[in-house]
Parts: C-alpha cells; structure tokens; sequence
C-alpha cells in the first residue's frame, strides 16, 4: 500500500472492515470513527441540494430507532388488560434509549449517533455559492444536486483492500474455531459441546454473540462480493480496485463462513444468489456465442433481477414448508424442542406470532408488553405450555407485525425505499457508486430472504455491516486523498 495511504484519512475505510469483523463493540468504535469523528474534521464542503439529502437520510435513521417508541406511546392509551404490564414507567427502557441499554447493545445506538452526526456535518459543511461558482468536488446531476465525490476511487479501492485482508484474516481464525473449537471471547477459550455439528466440527462463531449473527454479516459480504464478481465478468474489468478473482475468493470465503455458521437458510440463500449469477453468465455467454449480440442488458434488467431473486427465495421457502409439512406440529401441541424437523418449532412460533398480530393488527402488541411476558402469554393460550423455547418469531415480517402491527411493517418498508432513493441521488451518475449501491441493494435482499426463518436482519452484528455501507455513500468527500493515479488496483 502506498505510504501517502497512512497520512490519509482514506486510511479510514481500509480499516473499516477490520472493525465491521471483529464483534459488536469495535463494530460500533470502527462506525463511529470512520464514518463520524474522522470525516466532522475531514470533509469538504457540499452543496445545499446534496445537505438537504444527507439531512433527509439521517432523519430515515432516526426513525427506524424511534419508531417504537412512538408505537409503545399510543399503545399505552389503550385498556387491553394484556398490555397492563405496558404503564409501568420509565417505558423507554424498552426501546435501548437508557445508558445501560446504549452500552448493551453499542451498535443499536449507532442509528441515532450517526443520524444526528451526519446530520451535524451536513449542516456545517454547507458550501454557499458566490457567482455561479461551484468548486470541483461539487456538481449538479441533471439538476438535483449530487456529489462528484472526488475520492471515490480511493474511498471504494481501499474498502475493497480492507475487505479482503480482514475476510482472510478471519476466515483463518473461523477456520481454527471449526475444526478446534477454539473461541477467543469465551472464558472457558473453548465453544461448547452444545454447538457441535453432526460431523463433530464447531459452528462458527468469529467474534459474533451467535453463529446466526456471524451468517447474517457473512451475507452481507458474500452477496456483495458476488454482486462485484459478477460485475467484473459482464463487463471484463475491475470493480474497486479488484479483479474477478479477487471477487471470487471473497465470496467463497464468506460463503464458507455460512456454511460453517450451521445456519439452514442463510445456506440455501448462498446457494440461491450464486445458481442466479451461474445461470445469468452462462446465458449471456451462450447469447454471445450463438446469436453474436453484444449488447448490454438494459436498466431495468438489475431490477428484475433483484426481484426474480426475491421470488426464487420466496418460492424456495414455499416449496420447501410444502415438502415436509407433515413435520409440522399441529396447534394445540403441548411440548417441543427447537431443531427437530427442517423448521424446528418455527411453525409453533409463527402460529403465536399471528396470534398476537390478530388481536392487535394495525399497532401489534409493543415492545414492552413482549419483554414482560405478552408472548409467554399467547404461547399458553395456544396451547404450547410445556413448550421449552417460547422463542421470538424467527421471521422477521411475522416479528415486525407482532410487534408494530401493519402500521410498524409499513414504516419499516417506506423507511427502507425512502433510504433506497436518497442513496440514488447521492450516487449521481458515478458508475462506481451505481454498482456499489447495487451491491447493497443485493445485500438487503440475502437478509431479507434470510429473514423469512430468522431474526438476524435486527442483529447488531448485521446492523453494523449495512450502516457501514451506508456511510460509504453517505459521508462527504474528504479534504485530504490522494490523486487518482496514485491509487493502484488489486486487493
């Protein structure tokens, strides 16, 4: 790496994946001092079209964090004698608002810290224009205001070098922890006999709380790393920096962390995503060969293809409930454990969860009443009693419905386009950031798919990963990076 790198505050987003890896409070550190400390003395002034949407994007944020909290608020008028438990003050506690919750759980804190500080920076790195004159790290977009992000290059190579020198590094310590057992972040240094798999191997843990939490972050890359791999094939040329091998190895890695992690779904998404890009180049080789067309698939192609991997998940899932549905328990069981069947008791925990929704389905049943013994209820009046995991959903629309009803599930979903737009216009017409956005877009979807048999999508751990993308798009340019040319591709 050249020298001029370390002087740099570019620097800042190699070190960032180093941090989204290694566990969920230097997830936190590493969001914090890359993407807010850093750029609030390093960033050049911006536009007032291109304040406005950075403004927009971090009032999003914040209402992804207070939007249960004004859900317990009107829940709290109501009389339901199942939510009694809900008007015992201080009811934010819930909501991660108090301190103790903040250093519980860092990186919940993460949405409003960076919502209010790139609102912050936007509001202080406001250019005001004199005669016309824009300086040349601005520009106008087909007249909306966007960023020519003058360290694009920069920004995105390095990301991609951190990238694969921090997944390879982990990828050594998963593979130790697979086959040994061994676990930095245990007392003991070593992974219980409970998290053994059937061939006498250790899930995958990493520096991660739970081996789920490590296969949604794992998801996270893996599709983003197929996204650029494929990129780098359709188009014969390198995508930050990197070349298609580099792309390939990444995603291999990240694959083979979900696969040691022993989780089910987040598996079959993997072997979802990379049948669609097997499939989608060899048709636009044969397409090439036998009817000699070089033409590039149009915009709306991404699109698609977005939604066809939504529905080939979808209906994966469908087909997959409809194969071993005589597995399922019926309702009224009076016992279970979690793990027997393909879908363990998660029919059980759906079954509840709807329940729940039904009986309050525009606000759902809250935050609070859940922690305090709402759902055990609703386990019991179903019948599942003896059941010895009365577990959350394990589905996180049936999750997000239980708990905030249509209103809440809508919220999230308008939040999601709405960020969806704002990080459209900030990429502007850069090629770099259209395919970096793109690559996010697919990483929303691995979860999301993912999310259809577990609750990762909320993991800290997860959150951190999508923040620090995010903010790749998010944070202005910064005042000192290097020319161009002084940025050599490969990872």
């Amino acid at each position: 790496m050249n020298i001029k790198n370390l002087t740099s505050p570019s620097i800042l987003f190699f070190l960032l994946p180093f941090f989204l890896m290694a566990g969920v409070v230097l997830q936190s550190v590493g969001l914090y001092l890359c993407l807010l400390i850093i750029p609030w003395f390093a960033s050049q002034s911006m536009s007032r079209g291109v304040r406005r949407v950075i403004l927009s994007t971090s009032a999003l944020l914040a209402a992804c964090f207070f939007l249960p909290v004004v859900l317990q608020s009107i829940l709290a008028l109501q009389s339901d004698p199942l939510r009694l438990c809900v008007v015992d003050p201080p009811r934010v506690k819930s909501c991660d608002l108090t301190f103790r919750s903040w250093l519980k759980s860092p990186v919940s804190s993460s949405f409003i810290g960076l919502a209010l500080g790139w609102g912050l920076i936007a509001i202080r790195k406001v250019h005001v224009r004199h005669k016309g004159q824009v300086p040349e790290a601005l520009g106008v977009d087909s007249g909306v205001a966007a960023v020519l992000v003058s360290d694009d290059e920069q920004r995105f190579s390095l990301f991609a070098k951190g990238l694969f020198y921090a997944s390879v590094l982990f990828f050594v310590y998963g593979l130790v922890q697979h086959f040994s057992g061994l676990s930095l972040t245990s007392a003991t240094r070593m992974i219980g006999p409970e998290d053994r798999l059937p061939d006498g191997r250790y899930r995958l843990f990493s520096f991660f709380g739970h081996p789920l939490s490590l296969a949604g972050a794992s998801l996270v890359w893996f599709s983003l790393s197929l996204f650029c791999l494929a990129t780098a094939l359709k188009n014969q040329v390198r995508v930050f920096g990197a070349n298609s091998l580099q792309w390939g190895v990444l995603a291999l890695i990240h694959g083979l962390n979900v696969l040691m992690s022993g989780g089910r779904t987040a598996l079959l998404v993997v072997l979802l995503f990379a049948a669609f890009v097997g499939a989608d180049w060899i048709f636009t080789k044969m397409r090439s060969r036998f009817f000699n067309s070089e033409t590039q698939r149009p915009a709306g192609a991404a699109v698609f293809s977005y939604a066809l991997i939504l529905l080939l998940g979808l209906a994966a899932i469908a087909v997959l409930i409809s194969l071993f549905g005589h597995h399922l328990n019926p309702r009224g069981m009076s016992s279970g454990t979690l793990g027997q069947g393909p879908l363990g008791d998660r029919p059980l925990f759906w079954q509840t969860y709807l329940a729940m929704w039904r009986d309050s389905p525009l606000l759902g049943q809250g935050y609070f009443a859940i922690e305090h013994g709402v759902r055990t209820d609703y386990y019991i009046r179903e019948g599942f009693i003896a059941l010895r995991d009365k577990y959350n959903a394990h589905n996180i629309y049936l999750e997000v419905l239980g708990i905030t009803g249509i209103l809440g599930l809508f919220s999230y979903l308008a939040i999601l386009v709405l960020l969806f737009l704002n990080l459209k216009v900030l990429a502007g017409s850069s090629r770099e950031r259209r395919w970096f956005l793109q690559a996010l877009v697919w990483a929303l979807i691995a979860n999301l798919l993912h999310g259809l048999t577990q609750n990762t999508f909320f993991d800290s751990a997860v959150t951190a990963c999508y923040l620090g993308l995010f903010g790749l798009l998010v944070v202005p340019p910064l005042k000192q990076h290097l020319a161009p040319n002084k940025v050599r591709s490969g990872a």
